[in-house]
């Protein structure tokens, strides 16, 4: 839950830094939804694998935490994926991407939105950012387990 609210907050402050200056921002182009999503899907994956697995393998190896009998187990899907942090960051980073991204803009352009003003791309960001997060952090918690 930490990640999550680290990013709710976190990435619409990014988004400001990066897009505050426009009033609107596309749907698609260089400045765009598309391209934020595509590149914010990979490094939070990535930066949250990183700092995850880091973090794990360091209260594993102090005894503050372990696997217990009642933890959930990682799928067969997960199992398979690479334990390296920075493989397996990338890997999720980039599968997310390449999901998430023409869904977004599958969506956008089915509901006739050609993109946002600032305000609502903040808030578009704080939306998606936050569930990835949680959602990156207990895939990475779940197969970093596995050893």
């Amino acid at each position: 839950m930490i990640c999550a609210l680290i990013n709710v907050v976190l990435n619409p402050v990014v988004a400001w830094l990066a897009y505050g200056q426009m009033d609107f921002v596309p749907l698609w182009g260089r400045n765009s939804i598309v391209v934020d999503t595509a590149v914010t899907s990979v490094v939070l994956a990535l930066l949250v694998t990183l700092f995850t697995t880091t973090g794990l393998r360091q209260a594993l190896h102090a005894g503050r935490l372990r696997a217990a009998d009642g933890c959930p187990r990682a799928g067969r899907l997960l199992s398979r994926l690479p334990g390296r942090a920075w493989s397996l960051g990338l890997l999720l980073g980039l599968g997310i991407a390449g999901v998430f991204t023409p869904l977004t803009y599958g969506l956008f352009q089915a509901f006739g939105f050609p993109g946002l003003p600032w305000s609502w791309f903040a808030l578009f960001k704080a939306m998606y950012t936050g569930p990835l997060g949680f959602v990156v952090t207990r895939w990475v918690i779940l197969r970093q387990l596995l050893g």
